[in-house]
């Protein structure tokens, strides 16, 4: 009878650690929401002070913005909104008839209408790979055309 009381008084005394645990996350995530609200105040006095609008401080962190979007996409523990920008991207192309198509004819098609890169070696800044590309684009190559473009990865050669 006194072993149970003692688990009792151990599983609690467990139980009010786990709790104190829970509450310094809880202050810790409202420390970060009265953060938010406080950047979002501050941008928007900024945009008044200096007479712009929000969006053209968006628009001059864009690049950033983008970089930082691109690099969550290949994670796997991205946020949720990550995963749902990812789907409504794939979402709006499938809508405009961007997807692959299947079957003989469209591996010919997608053979010829494959960008025309240079041979030589093509280096990444973001993750900085580097691939060489003889007569066909290798697949990574491929990849960063669809996710860059064209022009961008014109730019990467070494």
């Amino acid at each position: 009878m006194f072993q149970e009381y003692e688990q009792l008084e151990q599983q609690i005394a467990e139980h009010q650690a786990r709790i104190e645990e829970l509450q310094e996350q809880m202050a810790q995530a409202e420390r970060k929401k009265d953060g938010v609200i406080a950047f979002d105040k501050a941008l928007v006095n900024l945009a008044a002070e200096y007479h712009m609008e929000e969006e053209e401080f968006f628009v001059a962190r864009g690049r950033q913005v983008v970089e930082w979007l691109v690099d969550q996409l290949n994670d796997e523990d991205a946020p949720d909104y990550v995963q749902t920008l990812k789907s409504r991207v794939a979402r709006h192309l499938k809508k405009e008839g961007d997807t692959p198509r299947r079957g003989r004819r469209a591996a010919a098609a997608s053979k010829s209408a494959e960008p025309k890169l240079e041979t030589g070696h093509y280096r990444n800044p973001y993750t900085g790979a580097t691939v060489e590309k003889k007569k066909r684009n290798p697949k990574a190559l491929s990849q960063w055309i669809d996710e860059y473009g064209l022009e961008t990865v014109k730019e990467w050669k070494i």
